[in-house]
């Protein structure tokens, strides 16, 4: 209440220096803050109207500095920094409404949590619950933006109960960034003010240095009389960072180009993110698995070429460790995961195929001296894949398979009992459906396909059997293979309706005969008897075990001798 208080009071000062009261003309007559951020971010952080630029600006004051560092602590406002954004239609408010900013119902009564329950096919609540009302949200859009907002529903991906009229977010936990405001600068009634994370304010997250995710941020916000409305936030992600190790670069799977940061802030540890449009869309750790797991210390180059056949640029980087100099590689992967680990290799390994720590001479080893040549032949890609496979270690298993029925086959890898990935060819190009999928451990039985029918099955057991899953995926526009129809079976008395087996549950069920329930994810519309019939046509279908039984050269001869 005493924080409330004081920025109450410290807003009506700051209207009336804006409104010409007070010690307005000293304050605006004096030098500007540094707040000038490096030359990819300064548009963002200039201000927006010629108006404002040509007024004169003045530095804030250590009150004014003060005062937003409480705002910003506020649930109100302290979700807006944590994204950036270049204008409002960029803001993410999943990010802001993420604590509730000031709106939400933390607890909104058991009628509620029922509607919630019974919209996400739920039996019970795992954490905590969280409402919002569409109408306070649309007036909170409105304070914090200055335009009315699109509809609601198109902004939050939380759960909406059209009962409630309201949206609705179940959460476990919820971490606080701290932020402090260091300096900025006044135009008017517009302000550019540029905060860093408060270590020692944050609480279920620790910052790793002022950098990254975590680096200072310049915010353009205008006094509306009512609040603030925010109108964008830049953050510095070139600040400490590894000036030689970071740069622009043209990717084949992105249009436009994206920056790659290095920093090697701390000394044992370096890191990686990768920045589009002013966002970040991947955070890469240099971790090496050498006699213990440990990281790269110092990069001393960086490349990017396509080493599996997916016509996506791929990531090299070299650096020190512990162990001497290394090289990792970096897999495009998906849209979900950007770039993911593939493996890291030592000066031993490369020279076994005949290269050099060097990006050319690790290019030539993965890809031949020109590089990956994509001549629309399936051979040819299934070939690369499974050289860079078999470079990482020999125990890689691989097989052809015919699942969807068209005149190339499928290229199954499987790391026997622990993983699988399974590569089709399409548009002249490989393209991942399942990239390294886990099985054989937490009751995961293992994958299987259809012939020819496209078709893919999993079976997931939980709690030992007392709840089993069955899910039918498919193929689709792009992306992995995704779940199209799924049977959860009930094998126990569940007798307080919690939807998870207690002991006394389980005892008390010998007898049971179970229930099974059936989910249609397909997105097209279907009566309830519609699905259950296109599941059982599904179950009588033959599956075969998607896995690989030929060692690398085993496969090489398949490739060049493979007759539909």
């Amino acid at each position: 209440m005493k924080i409330l208080i004081r920025l109450i009071l410290t807003l009506f000062a700051l209207t009336l220096m804006l409104s010409g009261c007070g010690k307005t003309d000293a304050v605006q007559n004096a030098p500007a803050a540094e707040v000038t951020a490096p030359a990819d971010t300064a548009q963002e952080a200039a201000p927006s109207s010629v108006e404002a630029e040509q007024a004169s600006s003045a530095a804030l004051s250590q009150e004014e500095l003060q005062f937003f560092t409480e705002l910003f602590d506020t649930p109100e406002y302290n979700g807006f920094p944590e994204e950036p954004f270049s204008s409002t239609a960029d803001i993410s408010w999943d990010t802001v409404l993420r604590s509730g900013a000031g709106i939400a119902v933390k607890d909104p009564g058991e009628n509620e949590i029922s509607a919630f329950l019974k919209a996400t096919g739920s039996k019970k609540l795992y954490g905590e619950i969280m409402a919002v009302r569409a109408g306070e949200l649309e007036d909170f859009i409105l304070k914090h933006t200055g335009a009315d907002p699109k509809s609601a529903s198109e902004l939050l991906t939380w759960t909406y109960v059209p009962e409630y009229d309201s949206f609705y977010l179940e959460y476990w936990s919820i971490d606080h960034i701290a932020y402090k405001c260091i300096s900025g600068e006044k135009t008017g009634d517009s302000y550019a003010i540029r905060l860093e994370v408060d270590d020692a304010g944050c609480s279920g997250i620790t910052p790793r240095g002022h950098y990254g995710k975590f680096a200072d941020r310049v915010l353009n916000i205008k006094n509306s009389g009512d609040g603030f409305i925010v109108v964008s936030n830049a953050i510095l992600w070139d600040e400490l960072s590894d000036r030689e190790q970071s740069f622009d670069v043209e990717l084949q799977q992105f249009d436009g180009p994206v920056r790659f940061i290095t920093y090697s802030v701390d000394p044992d540890e370096s890191s990686f993110i990768i920045v589009k449009d002013g966002k970040c869309i991947a955070q890469l750790l240099a971790w090496i698995d050498a006699d213990t797991l440990t990281y790269l210390k110092k990069i001393a180059a960086v490349g990017f070429f396509d080493f599996n056949a997916d016509g996506m640029d791929d990531i090299c980087v070299i650096g020190d460790s512990d162990f001497g100099q290394r090289a990792i590689l970096y897999e495009a992967v998906t849209d979900e995961y950007v770039f993911s680990y593939f493996t890291d290799l030592d000066e031993n390994e490369l020279a076994l195929n005949g290269s050099g720590l060097t990006i050319s001479g690790i290019r030539s080893a993965l890809t031949g001296a020109d590089g990956f040549a994509h001549t629309g032949s399936w051979q040819d890609a299934y070939a690369q894949i499974a050289k860079v496979y078999q470079m990482t270690r020999d125990r890689f298993r691989f097989d052809l398979i015919r699942a969807d029925g068209d005149d190339i086959p499928e290229l199954v890898i499987s790391d026997p009992g622990y993983m699988t990935t399974l590569y089709t060819f399409e548009n002249g190009r490989a393209r991942c459906l399942m990239h390294q999928w886990p099985y054989g451990a937490g009751g995961n039985s293992g994958y299987s396909y259809v012939p020819e029918m496209g078709i893919y099955y999993n079976g997931n057991a939980d709690y030992a059997g007392a709840i089993y899953y069955e899910s039918y995926m498919s193929k689709h526009e792009q992306g992995e293979l995704i779940t199209d129809y799924c049977i959860k079976h009930i094998n126990f008395n569940d007798l307080d309706g919690d939807g998870e087996p207690s002991y006394e549950e389980l005892e008390a069920s010998g007898e049971y005969e179970g229930i099974s329930e059936y989910f249609n994810e397909s997105g097209e519309e279907m009566t309830e008897a519609e699905l259950r019939e296109i599941i059982r046509l599904y179950e009588g279908y033959e599956k075969r075990s998607l896995y690989g039984e030929s060692d690398y050269y085993a496969l090489l001869s398949q490739l060049n001798s493979y007759h539909p």
